[in-house]
């Protein structure tokens, strides 16, 4: 069994994440973290698996913003356990190449070991950040949508 993580490191950890802080975060990481944040590829391309601290970083300082400018991730609430801690929160950010806002829900789930992040899993509602990143809604085959209330049949 491996150590409890303190919460203070958990906040340090998304202190540093939220404020896009390379220079901060890099402590908080292993040399061997694996980050994995789910969604399709085609229009998120930073989402996917990156294994190693130097890849991750890049991902987090170049690759995501160069798709999503000015970031700013809001916990809404925050669970620590033992060596794990997750955070459900709110991302928004701006598409860099033509401004348009974008905001969407987010589930993180992230292991510790010696008070670095091991293993980072990302949820994104990625249905709702791949609309707003194209601008128009998707078709869904069989379902309908009822704006109104802005939800999806599937």
């Amino acid at each position: 069994m491996t150590e409890p993580v303190p919460r203070s490191v958990v906040e340090g950890f998304y202190q540093a994440l939220a404020s896009c802080d390379m220079a901060a975060l890099a402590p908080y990481l292993d040399d061997e973290v694996v980050w994995t944040i789910s969604g399709p590829i085609d229009v998120l391309p930073f989402c996917g698996q990156r294994r190693g601290k130097a890849v991750v970083l890049k991902l987090l300082d170049r690759d995501i913003p160069a798709l999503l400018e000015t970031r700013r991730l809001v916990p809404s609430a925050m669970l620590v356990d033992g060596d794990s801690a997750a955070m459900v929160g709110k991302l928004t950010a701006s598409r860099g190449d033509i401004g348009r806002k974008i905001s969407y829900r987010i589930a993180q789930f992230v292991r510790f070991k010696d008070g670095k992040v091991v293993d980072y899993i990302s949820i994104i509602d990625s249905f709702d950040a791949v609309e707003q990143v194209l601008g128009h809604q998707l078709t869904v085959p069989g379902g309908s949508r009822d704006d109104s209330d802005d939800l999806v049949a599937v």
